[in-house]
C-alpha cells in the first residue's frame, strides 16, 4: 500500500492557494453560525421540556458541516440556508414563549436583528464582517480559539451522527451536546477551564459515537477483515463515490448493479472494501485515484460521473462540470442534485461519457488487518517494553516519510511501536494496515491506554475527526499527542498554538527534537 504511494506529491489545495476561505464567504458563514447558536438555544430549552423537533434537529445537523470548515460553501447555499432558518425560527421561538411563558432570550442576537441582516448577500456580508471584528476585539485569542474547536468538534459529531441515522439508529446524546457547545459559545462566560471540561466531554461523545457508528455498520456489512483491493479500471461506463458515507455506497451500487456500469471508490469510501457484504457486488471494481488532496486530478481524469456523498469536503470549484452529483442536503454551483435515490441521471450521464476505453492495469493492494489477533499480538508483546509509540495515517508526502522513517530508526528497542502507515521490518515494529479508516487507531488505543506505559500518538493527516480525536486521546493522562502539518481549513497556526497550550498537543517538527522531547 505504501509503495504505491511512494511518489506523491500533488496537493490540490496548496498548488492552487485555496486552502484558506476568502474573507467574503468567512463573513456569510459567521452569520450562519449566529442562526445556529440562535436556534441552538431554543432547542436545548425545548428538550429541557422533553420536546424534540425533528426539522429542527435536521436543520442543524446539516447546516453545521456547511458553515464550519467548507470549501465550498456558496452564496446559493447560504441563501438556502437562511431561507429554511427563516422559516423554522418563529414556530420554535413561539412554542418557547408559551411553555416557559416569556419573551424571547435576553441573551445573544435577537432573531428580529439576525432576519434584517441576512436580507441579502451585501447586508449578510457586512453584519458578518462585524460580528467577526466584534469577535475579534471583545473575545480573548485563546477563548476564539476554543470555541473555533468546538464549531469543528461540533461538526464532527454532527457527521458522524448523520451517517449513523443513515443506518437507520440514531444518538440523542450527541445531538445534546452539540447544542451544549452552541450554547456556551452564546454564553458571556469566557471561562477556559469550563470550556476546556466541555471540549473534553464532547470528545469523547463524538469518539463514543464513531464507535456506535462501526458497530453498526459491522452488524449490516460483516466484521472488517483483509482485502485484495484493485487500482486497475476496465474497459467499461464507470461511476465514481466520493466520501465516507458506505451507506450511500451501498445505495448506489443497488442502483446501478442492473446496469453495465462500473463502479469505483475514492479516498475514504476504500474501506468499504474492508467489508465482507460489498465483495457480493460485481459492478464494484476498485478504487481509483490517489486520495482527498490530490482530487483535483483524480476527479478530472475519471471518464465518468462522481458522486459526492453527504458532506464531502473537495475544492471543486474549478473542476468540469456536468458530471458532478450529489446527494448532499445543499448543492454547490455546477453539481446536480440526487434526489429521493434517483440515480438515472447518473446513468444517463455514464451512458454519455466516455468511460474507460482501454482500461488499465495496476497492483492490488492489500488493505485491512484482523483486529482481534492484532490486538492479541500487542498485549503479548506489552511486557517487554517501557513506552509505547502509535504512528497514524500518513498523507503520503516524501517529507513525512523521511520523517516517520528516521522517527523509527532513532527510536530505542525499548519502545513498541505500533505503525498504521509504515510498513518497516523491525523487531519492536508493528503494522496494522487500516489504509483511510482513521478510526482504526482509537480504535486499538482504547485495548492498551490503561497497560501502565507512557504512549506518544503520532497525527500526520488531518480529517474532519482530527481535532476530536487528539483530545480524546490528550484526556488520559499518560498519552502525549502531536500533530503534523495540517491544511488551515482544518488547523490554522492559532489553533495549534492553543491546542498545544490548553491540550498540551505538540506540532511535529524533527525526528530528532520531537524525541528529545518525549524521551
Amino acid at each position: 500500500m505504501n509503495e504505491y504511494y511512494q511518489d506523491f506529491q500533488y496537493d490540490s489545495c496548496t498548488s492552487r492557494g485555496v486552502c484558506t476561505t476568502n474573507p467574503k464567504i468567512a463573513s456569510l458563514q459567521s452569520v450562519l453560525v449566529q442562526y445556529l447558536k440562535l436556534v441552538a438555544k431554543y432547542a436545548l430549552a425545548l428538550e429541557e421540556k422533553g420536546i424534540k423537533e425533528e426539522k429542527i434537529k435536521e436543520l442543524i445537523l446539516n447546516t453545521i458541516p456547511l458553515a464550519v470548515s467548507n470549501p465550498e460553501f456558496t452564496e446559493t447555499s447560504f441563501t438556502l440556508a437562511v431561507c429554511k432558518f427563516k422559516d423554522i425560527i418563529p414556530k420554535i421561538i413561539k412554542k418557547y414563549n408559551k411553555l416557559y411563558e416569556q419573551e424571547d432570550f435576553k441573551r445573544g442576537v435577537r432573531s428580529t436583528e439576525l432576519f434584517q441582516e441576512s436580507s441579502d448577500i451585501i447586508q449578510a456580508v457586512r453584519f458578518g464582517e462585524k460580528s467577526l471584528r466584534n469577535a475579534l476585539k471583545n473575545v480573548p485569542p485563546q477563548v476564539k480559539d476554543l470555541y473555533q474547536i468546538m464549531l469543528v468538534i461540533s461538526k464532527s459529531i454532527s457527521i458522524n451522527l448523520l451517517d449513523l441515522e443513515s443506518m437507520d439508529k440514531t444518538d440523542n446524546e450527541s445531538f445534546t451536546m452539540i447544542l451544549k457547545l452552541f450554547d456556551e459559545i452564546n454564553s458571556e462566560e469566557k471561562n477556559i477551564d469550563s470550556l476546556k471540561k466541555l471540549i473534553y466531554q464532547a470528545a469523547k461523545i463524538d469518539n463514543n459515537l464513531m464507535m456506535n457508528l462501526r458497530t453498526v455498520q459491522e452488524e449490516r456489512y460483516g466484521i472488517q477483515g483483509i482485502s485484495d483491493v484493485s487500482y486497475s479500471t476496465t474497459p467499461s461506463k464507470a461511476a465514481l463515490v466520493v466520501g465516507s458515507n458506505i451507506r450511500e455506497l451501498e445505495t448506489v451500487l443497488e442502483a446501478l448493479k442492473k446496469t453495465d456500469i462500473d463502479v469505483y471508490t475514492h479516498d475514504d469510501m476504500m474501506v468499504a472494501h474492508t467489508f465482507p457484504k460489498f465483495s457480493e457486488y460485481k459492478n464494484l471494481k476498485g478504487q481509483y485515484g490517489q486520495g482527498l488532496e490530490n482530487c483535483l486530478l483524480d476527479f478530472a481524469t475519471f471518464p465518468g460521473p462522481i458522486i459526492l456523498t453527504k458532506h464531502s469536503l473537495h475544492n471543486i470549484e474549478n473542476l468540469y462540470r456536468g458530471r458532478l452529483f450529489t446527494t448532499d442536503y445543499t448543492t454547490p454551483k455546477g453539481v446536480i442534485k440526487i434526489e429521493g435515490d434517483d440515480f438515472s441521471g447518473v446513468i444517463e450521464s455514464a451512458d454519455n461519457a466516455k468511460g474507460f476505453k482501454t482500461g488499465k492495469q495496476c497492483e492490488t493492494v492489500t488493505i485491512g488487518y484482523n483486529y482481534s489477533d492484532t490486538v492479541k499480538k500487542i498485549k503479548e508483546k506489552l511486557s517487554g517494553y517501557k513506552r509505547i509509540f502509535m504512528i497514524g495515517l500518513e498523507r503520503y508526502s516524501l517529507e513525512q516519510k523521511a520523517y516517520f522513517e528516521k522517527l523509527i530508526k532513532l527510536s530505542d528497542n525499548d519502545t513498541l511501536i505500533i505503525s498504521f502507515s509504515y510498513n518497516i521490518e523491525k523487531e519492536n515494529v508493528i503494522h496494522i494496515n487500516t489504509c483511510f479508516d482513521s478510526f482504526g487507531l482509537i480504535k486499538v488505543y482504547n485495548e492498551i491506554k490503561d497497560s501502565g506505559l507512557p504512549i506518544t500518538v503520532f497525527v500526520p493527516k488531518c480529517d474532519r475527526n482530527t481535532i476530536s480525536q487528539m483530545i480524546y486521546l490528550t484526556e488520559n493522562k499518560n498519552t502525549r499527542v502531536f500533530v503534523g502539518k495540517c491544511t488551515p481549513i482544518i488547523l490554522n497556526p492559532s489553533l495549534i498554538s492553543t491546542l498545544k497550550q490548553i491540550f498540551e498537543i505538540n506540532g511535529i517538527t524533527t525526528a530528532k527534537k520531537d524525541l528529545e522531547i518525549i524521551m
